[in-house]
């Protein structure tokens, strides 16, 4: 399993699924756990247009499901000082 060519995957699929719906947010980093039995690879969104959450979340469901056991959920953020955002995280388990 070639770690890095799955992060970068990761990381440029999600940045063309924010561009699609033209969210400013950019994906900086995907996060890797190492466990005997399995890899999992972490990555958060940040979306302001509450319209296409669910479109979002399919495309990634769509991109990335090949990978592995692919989970995504959401959660309302509403800051004190900043618009408010959906923050949607997914991960992505490839057993080793």
């Amino acid at each position: 399993m070639d770690k890095e060519a799955i992060k970068k995957e990761l990381l440029d699929g999600s940045n063309t699924i924010l561009k699609k719906y033209n969210e400013i947010d950019v994906v900086e980093t995907i996060s890797v756990m190492n466990m005997a039995a399995k890899t999992v690879f972490l990555g958060s969104l940040r979306v302001h247009n509450e319209d296409v959450v669910s479109d979002i979340k399919n495309d990634l469901k769509k991109k990335f499901n090949h990978l592995g056991e692919f989970t995504v959920r959401d959660e309302k953020v509403v800051p004190c000082c900043a618009p408010n955002y959906i923050h949607i995280s997914f991960n992505v388990s490839i057993t080793n």
